[in-house]
């Protein structure tokens, strides 16, 4: 059985395959805390808010067609008031694995460039609802 490499990810949002990612991380978290009671040894674990957060890390020229393709549905928005799902996909043909990363919505992004920098990269961190894996 073999791993996934970064060659094997196809990363769909807004209707089009990113050619230019540089990374996706995303993680899902829950809140949980002890139960405590008579003594000093835990009774059990409550859970608490799930919440999905991440970070899209695309080239310059990515950023720009995300930002046109949100512009053409509102002239006065920008990436950080567009929400979308992100389909990852892992793999080809019977051995393909998706994840779906729902509603997910850009909190904040920065430009910029340092002497010798070869692109510019733009981290797009990410705030979603949910991810359906293998869906």
């Amino acid at each position: 059985m073999a791993e996934f490499a970064f060659k094997d990810i196809r990363v769909r949002l807004l209707g089009r395959d990113v050619v230019g990612l540089q990374g996706l991380t995303y993680k899902k978290t829950v809140e949980k805390e002890f139960v405590y009671g008579r003594g000093n040894t835990a009774l059990g674990i409550q859970h608490g808010n799930k919440k999905v957060e991440g970070t899209l890390s695309i080239l310059q020229s990515e950023f720009e067609a995300l930002q046109t393709a949100i512009k053409a549905a509102n002239p006065l928005a920008d990436i950080t008031d567009a929400v979308f799902d992100i389909v990852n996909t892992y793999g080809e043909g019977l051995t393909a694995h998706t994840d779906t990363i729902l509603s997910a919505s850009i909190t904040e992004y920065e430009k910029g460039m340092k002497q010798n920098d070869k692109m510019k990269v733009i981290e797009l961190p990410f705030l979603a609802l949910d991810v359906l894996e293998g869906a």
